[in-house]
């Protein structure tokens, strides 16, 4: 006999995204990337003199994913 208070296991579960969730998301995110642009600067050895706009490229790129992420609404 089904219990009228237990869900079942096969009901998707809808759990609503945090502003405060996204926003840890998108700086862990932003620090992997990060690392691999700079890795991958010294791989194919981009001058030392070009490394600070990729840098700022990179800083910009990952600003307006945040921005047109934060155009999206999400449960506080």
């Amino acid at each position: 006999m089904p219990q009228p208070n237990k869900q079942s296991w096969r009901k998707p579960r809808f759990r609503a995204v945090r502003a405060t969730d996204l926003d840890k998301f998108l700086n862990a995110l932003r620090a992997l990337d990060r690392s691999v642009v700079e890795i991958s600067m010294k791989i194919y050895k981009v001058p030392r003199r070009d490394r600070p706009a990729m840098l700022e490229q990179h800083r910009r790129l990952h600003d307006m994913v945040r921005e047109r992420l934060a155009a999206i609404p999400v449960a506080d």
